[in-house]
């Protein structure tokens, strides 16, 4: 695998027609108001911080976003505290998270202002219902790949990405970080408390919306330096890897529903808390974790075309792994970006071995921390193959090689 070239692939598609002004900015009945924008905004600066390049159309975005905020600075309709619209939060913690990281990078005050303007209109305000978020998830139908407003209970408008309002955690910490007060501390720590009270596996919670919130609790940790944020990191992870990774190092997109697909954004989230958890507790099972993420979960997630997509869910009984749709342009291919940044700033924790051996894991094939497959359709003959106990393995590659109808067709086993 050429990390390179995975840097370069998804470049290249981040100037592609989706992520031009006239697509990156959606229409205002969006459901999912400031993702699109906000995913966006991130992706062109992690490739800045990566090597320095900015897509052609990066200035002019974010030029353009006051003319497509609201009346008090935020995306979509106005905060209503009866008619909290948590698709509404999850969108515009990215938007959050993509002018945090702007006004960081290139000290922009403008940037840092509108991020300023947007906590306390929408986010501050909607912290305070957190505690009153229903759990209730009884006879909700299952979602597609993107996420839709399913239903109204309380003051909550309700997604079937069941407690994706909690990705605004990742955004509001991000803030917090950056611009620590007492008062908002208390309302972040507040909604924390809730969100350890969740049983993840009784509500289907969405993957993605519970790592992306593990990570904002982790950085509320590293600025208040309070054990018990640690903690609740690791319990809830810890959760993850057990009932919602996959056997090559994805995930399920919902907690205990291993008959639906990865997602790319999840994978990228688990990625990032593996490796912020190895150094900040330099236990050796996160510094594995994090490579084996990167190994095995990563590459087969990378499209031809550079953008990244769902994949099956491989389990004992279902051992496959094959596209389960071509990208997800409006959020994978994005959040791929936030990964190779976290693979780029740490670059020796991901070296490839000098001398990796072949052992067994769990029944699973490994040469160091590579997962060992079975190429079914035969699209990696130029691949390194190993022979062993009569199977010839590959590791697990990126689709960069094939063409879409290979892509489409591609088909890895994970052998026992």
């Amino acid at each position: 695998m050429n990390f390179n070239e995975l840097i370069e692939r998804n470049f290249l598609r981040l100037q592609d027609e989706p992520y031009q002004i006239k697509r990156v900015f959606r229409e205002p009945t969006y459901d999912w108001p400031g993702d699109m924008e906000g995913r966006a905004m991130l992706a062109f600066v992690c490739h800045y911080r990566m090597h320095g390049k900015k897509v052609p159309q990066f200035d002019e975005v974010f030029s353009a976003y006051p003319s497509h905020l609201n009346r008090d600075g935020f995306f979509g309709p106005l905060f209503d505290s009866h008619s909290i619209d948590e698709q509404q939060l999850s969108g515009n913690s990215w938007a959050l998270r993509g002018l945090l990281a702007y006004g960081e990078t290139f000290h922009n005050e403008e940037a840092l202002l509108t991020a300023k303007r947007m906590m306390d209109s929408l986010f501050r305000p909607a912290l305070l219902a957190y505690p009153t978020y229903p759990l209730k998830r009884d006879g909700v139908p299952l979602g597609g790949v993107y996420g839709n407003l399913t239903e109204n209970e309380g003051n909550w408008k309700l997604s079937s990405d069941v407690g994706c309002a909690f990705i605004a955690l990742d955004g509001v910490c991000h803030y917090y970080q950056l611009f620590p007060d007492a008062e908002l501390k208390d309302e972040i720590a507040k909604a924390i408390d809730f969100f350890a009270t969740i049983d993840r596996e009784k509500i289907h919670a969405q993957s993605h919306g519970t790592l992306s919130a593990l990570r904002g609790i982790l950085c509320f940790y590293e600025a208040t330096k309070e054990a018990k944020y640690l903690s609740l990191v690791r319990s809830v992870f810890d959760l993850y890897l057990t009932k919602a990774m996959t056997l090559n190092y994805e995930c399920f997109n919902w907690f205990g529903r291993p008959d639906t697909w990865s997602e790319p954004c999840a994978v990228t989230d688990s990625l990032i808390l593996a490796t912020k958890l190895y150094f900040l507790t330099k236990e050796e099972r996160y510094k594995t974790l994090a490579r084996r993420i990167f190994f095995n979960g990563f590459p087969f997630a990378l499209r031809p075309n550079g953008g990244a997509g769902p994949n099956t869910c491989v389990t004992k009984t279902q051992p496959y792994l094959a596209l389960a749709m071509d990208e997800a342009f409006q959020c994978c291919s994005m959040r791929y970006s936030e990964g190779l940044l976290t693979v780029k700033e740490n670059l020796p924790l991901f070296a490839e071995e000098s001398n990796p051996s072949f052992h067994q894991e769990d029944s699973r094939y490994f040469l160091g921390d590579h997962l060992l497959v079975e190429d079914e359709n035969g699209y990696y003959l130029k691949a390194p193959h190993f022979e062993i106990d009569g199977k010839s393995l590959i590791e697990i590659p990126t689709m960069t090689s094939l063409t879409w109808e290979e892509a489409r067709q591609a088909k890895l086993k994970v052998s026992f």
